[in-house]
């Protein structure tokens, strides 16, 4: 089991590692009652986690992770539902900038090294083309 911590929590939660967690073990994960998790299925549109063969519920770690954000929102912070949502998309729109922005950085940085590789070769091609 991994010890984890969930955003600015102070409480450190047994998260075991694995790919997909029924709800029962994704509420002892976060400490709220099963009813909570799907209620705020209902309310969230980001939260959908997939159900396996039986019809259960089963969550990735992605999702647990998104349910934390949504419990520190509402428990911890006090936001509303509603405020919950508007901050969620907020920092989702933030999130792609931040993404878009870095990607844009990358692009100029490999541009960048690739011109200084070219000069490099002029360079050291006139260099040895002197007398």
């Amino acid at each position: 089991m991994e010890e984890i911590f969930f955003g600015d929590s102070e409480s450190k939660v047994d998260f075991p590692e694995k790919m997909f967690y029924r709800i029962g073990e994704v509420s002892k994960i976060l400490r709220v009652k099963t009813f909570v998790i799907r209620y705020w299925e209902s309310e969230f549109k980001q939260l959908r986690p997939t159900k396996n063969g039986t019809g259960q519920r089963v969550y990735r770690k992605k999702d647990i992770l998104l349910l934390q954000r949504i419990k520190e929102l509402l428990y911890e912070e006090l936001y509303t539902i509603l405020g919950a949502k508007k901050k969620l998309q907020k920092d989702r729109k933030q999130a792609k900038e931040t993404q878009g922005i870095t990607e844009n950085s990358t692009k100029v940085h490999n541009k960048l090294q690739n011109h200084k590789s070219k000069l490099i070769e002029i360079k050291d091609f006139l260099e040895s083309s002197l007398p």
